[in-house]
């Protein structure tokens, strides 16, 4: 039957009893926000779709485009939208100083790229910068140049070392640096006045030339390129860092090792210490430095020489690190990972997390047997999570499903299995292995290397199957 409640023309029924949307507001044209509302609304979107490390804010700019006049000078007005400032070989400098002007006395974060395109005039680039230096909540400084470093360059790190920088927090400065190896020089002082200095990364250029204060650090990145550092400037250099929490090195960064490690650093607040890359001297960091509060460790690639000195009078009823828990291991081939893994378990006792990018599956079973039936006898036994990635093939998935049923008949069954995003969708046994454990989708490798220096070279950390 239809309904006979009459309908008028607008579409609204004639109940009286129903609510009147004639008088309703229309929804407010963009054009007629405030400026007040219409900034906080550029804002947010910078903040949600910048990406959230300050180093990669150049990669991806906000550009406003096809907006309307009275977007457009809003824009201009709003100087915290100008803070970002990036400034590449070849930008032009009376552009630079419209864009520096419209930021006003916001604080900035400076990213400078440089190349060897040809001559510019730096004497008037550095003109323009040192005016804003104070304003510099951040510098980053990097090269597109790998192999080189031009007269330019060194000019406009002289100029950054007579700066003053008050609000400074990151400090990020790499490229390629001239020196031979073995050869060193003391770097210059910079910014000796950032008491906020808590971001620093130093590849290279920046690790021989720069020099800043690391007493508020929170975070230091070292990175060689051809000029590697005494052991007595990388001591002192730690001797300065009070509040460091979490500390990553590169290669082959120090030189000159005393042969025999009397005296450790303490470095009461570090967390977190990675070490990526061919480091010669593993066992010589670790032994010069006191970290009693240090809960994750990486060592990314790892071979059997890397602990043999560490395990010298290594005693699981006194551990070096008590309180570290996570362990990263990336042995560089599979026939390293099984004596790698044995010489860890002296080392590093009591781990709870055991994250393995490589998964090597001939060597997987083999590297944890011990000999022994106890559960007190196998590799760590207080493990309860284990990391890995890149699961396959159904020879890569047998060899896990055996080693969580041995695990597990030995006494010291794993809780939580954690995948990265590939693996989890190529598990065939998804419904067992939930029956077994907790499974988790995450990568924990991916995020600790996400902000490291040679990201996108995932072989430099992994090392390569023999």
């Amino acid at each position: 039957m239809a309904d006979p409640t009459p309908i008028d023309d607008s579409g609204v029924t004639g109940n009286s009893n129903l609510p009147d949307f004639s008088d309703v507001q229309k929804a407010t044209l963009a054009d007629e926000l405030p400026p007040e509302i219409l900034v906080y609304i550029f804002e947010m979107a910078q903040n949600t779709f910048l990406p959230s490390e300050e180093h990669l804010f150049w990669r991806f700019p906000l550009v406003l485009g096809m907006v309307s006049q009275y977007w457009r000078q809003v824009a201009y007005g709003a100087p915290m939208l100008w803070s970002n400032v990036d400034i590449s070989h070849d930008r032009d400098l009376d552009g630079l100083q419209v864009y520096l002007g419209r930021s006003k006395d916001v604080p900035i974060d400076m990213h400078f790229t440089y190349d060897d395109t040809g001559k510019r005039d730096v004497s008037k680039l550095i003109g323009i910068l040192r005016l804003h230096y104070p304003r510099c909540r951040s510098i980053r400084l990097s090269s597109e140049t790998p192999d080189k470093i031009t007269p330019e360059v060194m000019s406009i790190v002289i100029s950054m070392c007579e700066g003053r920088y008050p609000i400074l927090q990151r400090f990020h400065v790499e490229g390629f640096d001239t020196g031979e190896i073995g050869e060193f020089s003391e770097p210059r002082a910079i910014a000796a006045d950032a008491l906020n200095l808590t971001n620093v990364r130093l590849r290279g250029l920046g690790l021989i030339y720069c020099r800043p204060p690391l007493t508020a650090a929170t975070e230091l990145h070292l990175a060689v390129a051809t000029t590697t550092i005494p052991y007595t400037y990388f001591y002192g250099m730690l001797g300065s860092c009070q509040s460091l929490i979490t500390l990553c090195v590169y290669d082959d960064l120090v030189f000159g090792w005393p042969t025999n490690l009397r005296t450790a650093h303490d470095m009461p607040s570090l967390r977190y210490l990675r070490i990526f890359g061919n480091m010669l001297g593993v066992s010589q960091l670790l032994l010069s430095i006191s970290a009693p509060c240090l809960k994750e460790l990486t060592i990314a690639p790892v071979v059997m020489s890397d602990l043999d000195l560490l395990c010298v009078g290594a005693s699981r009823n006194a551990p070096r690190f008590p309180a570290l828990t996570s362990l990263t291991l990336a042995p560089a081939h599979a026939d390293a990972m099984e004596s790698t893994l044995t010489l860890a378990n002296t080392c590093f006792p009591g781990i709870k997390l055991l994250v393995l990018p490589n998964y090597y599956k001939e060597s997987f079973m083999e590297s944890f047997k011990t000999g022994g039936l106890e559960p007190s006898e196998q590799l760590w036994p207080e493990l309860d999570g284990l990391a890995v990635r890149d699961i396959g093939e159904r020879q890569n998935q047998v060899v896990l499903y055996e080693f969580i049923k041995v695990r597990r008949r030995l006494g010291v069954p794993l809780g939580t299995l954690y995948l990265d995003s590939s693996s989890m969708s190529r598990i065939t046994r998804m419904d067992w292995l939930k029956d077994q454990l907790s499974v988790v989708e995450a990568d924990p490798w991916k995020i600790q290397c996400q902000n490291a220096f040679y990201c996108n070279e995932e072989d430099r950390f992994l090392g390569a199957e023999e």
